[in-house]
């Protein structure tokens, strides 16, 4: 080898190979850890004892509240409805007494009084409900002028038709209705 290409030999024995890959060397950029994920904050006892209060206080407010609606708009669908012969019959307690019968869902009312020979409510509960029923001074009074001679009468006032016949032997028998709607 001459000395020019010993020298050649030796610069690349020192500098390394021409053909060999060099890693540079660079600083690493100091890096920020990715931010962990949050979890929700812990509720102290008295905030769960506190919620659970104002969940229960909540709930009974919107049941009592829902029953009260309910009770109100079923007196009112009551009203609108129709229901004044089983009222009736309620305010002046007849409900059970079997000779005044409230039917066609409280849509109409039968009353047999009492007679010489035959049994009955008394007059007193037939003219609470006649009066409870606001049946009119007019139609009371040919009621009780009503005679075995006359037969089957009839009377109409505001939305209420009744119909009734008498004899001494058996008694006021008297029917009132409401139209179906």
């Amino acid at each position: 080898m001459t000395p020019q290409e010993n020298s050649t030999a030796s610069t690349e024995a020192l500098a390394g190979s021409t053909t060999d890959a060099v890693a540079p060397t660079v600083a690493a950029a100091p890096s920020t850890p990715a931010p962990l994920p949050t979890s929700p904050p812990a509720f102290s006892p008295r905030e769960v004892r506190v919620g659970a209060v104002g969940l229960a206080i909540g709930l009974v407010v919107g049941v009592v509240g829902s029953l009260l609606m309910a009770s109100v708009a079923g007196g009112l669908g009551s009203i609108a409805l129709g229901n004044p012969m089983a009222d009736a019959a309620a305010t002046c307690e007849v409900e059970t007494n079997p000779w005044i019968t409230v039917g066609d869902e409280g849509r109409s009312i039968s009353m047999q009084s009492e007679g010489e020979e035959a049994a009955g409510a008394n007059f007193d509960d037939l003219a609470c409900v006649l009066l409870e029923l606001d049946t009119p001074d007019s139609v009371i009074n040919r009621i009780d002028s009503t005679r075995a001679l006359d037969g089957r009468q009839t009377g109409t006032w505001e939305d209420y038709s009744a119909s009734w016949g008498y004899h001494p032997d058996n008694g006021l028998d008297i029917v009132i209705e409401m139209p179906a709607y």
